[in-house]
């Protein structure tokens, strides 16, 4: 009768320790996974502030303007790129982060390492404000070495 006790009592130490196992090797997968696929954790809202990074030794600088103008009916924005090395075709992408609303690719133009593009956020007809994410591609592929943070703005 003991041993069966000292038994069981193994088998639920033994299963306690597999759990435990399996909870952290899914965490580290999870890690790993994340910093593959390039999802980042931070996030640098445009509206704030220049978003500066490191890429591949060179200084990359993102950051927006509202150039709306009193006779525009909706936001408009410059997106302002310098991305010394960039991959070319060098596009940007806008995505919903508050909401899915489809993907809106942004033709940037090109002067040497600096790029801007003039448009106008897509409309979200639930009144709320969005928030729109810009993501970095070359051409239709997400770059290799993605901004260490997401980049974000708000469009009323």
């Amino acid at each position: 009768m003991i041993r069966g006790i000292r038994v069981s009592g193994l088998k639920i130490g033994l299963i306690i320790v597999l759990i435990a196992v399996a909870v952290l090797a899914l965490r580290w997968l999870d890690g790993s996974i994340s910093e593959k696929t390039g999802q980042q954790t931070s996030t640098c809202n445009l509206q704030q502030s220049e978003c500066d990074w490191q890429q591949q030794g060179q200084s990359w600088r993102v950051s927006l303007s509202d150039i709306t103008t009193d006779n525009d009916t909706e936001n408009n924005y410059r997106l302002d790129i310098v991305a010394p090395g960039a991959p070319q075709p060098l596009l940007v992408v806008l995505r919903g982060e508050s909401m899915y609303m489809g993907e809106y690719p942004v033709p940037l133009v090109r002067n040497g390492n600096n790029y801007y593009a003039e448009f106008s956020a897509p409309f979200c007809t639930t009144g709320d404000a969005m928030i729109w994410r810009v993501d970095l591609q070359k051409g239709m592929t997400p770059l290799a070495d993605q901004p260490p943070f997401r980049l974000v703005f708000q469009a009323d």
